[in-house]
């Protein structure tokens, strides 16, 4: 078994834009709502589990001039359908899913490149492939 590289590692919109040049990414992880449904027969808690949180997902680029026309904005009310490419093609897998932009902070200094990072509140299936 190999390990997967995160050289060659994409953020696209889902009309295929590439979203800057990756330099840090991070899943918060799915969770779901635990429900207790234990009855005074019970001798153990009993659970279900309610709905689905998708978490949230944090991606930093360096800004590069050709995608400055799709940088993706804040508030919009719809949510907009991104994949992440790990490990390039070929070698790696591809998360896809739907998130409401939270917040879009951008970064920038002396002898530094443009910086922006995105924060992604997911709110659909995440699908790996």
């Amino acid at each position: 078994m190999a390990v997967i590289s995160s050289t060659g590692t994409t953020f696209v919109t889902g009309v295929g834009e590439i979203i800057g040049e990756v330099t840090a990414i991070s899943f918060s992880g799915v969770s779901a709502t635990e429900i207790e449904t234990s009855n005074l027969a019970d001798y153990n808690k009993k659970y279900i589990l309610g709905t689905v949180d998708g978490g949230t997902v944090e991606v930093t680029v360096n800004s590069i001039s050709s995608t400055i026309p799709s940088v993706i904005v804040a508030g919009d009310a719809t949510p907009t359908p991104f994949s992440v490419r790990f490990g390039g093609a070929g070698a790696g897998y591809t998360v896809t899913f739907s998130a409401y932009v939270q917040s879009v902070k951008s970064e920038a200094g002396v002898d530094q490149v443009v910086k922006n990072t995105y924060t992604l509140q997911i709110s659909s299936l995440v699908v790996m492939s």
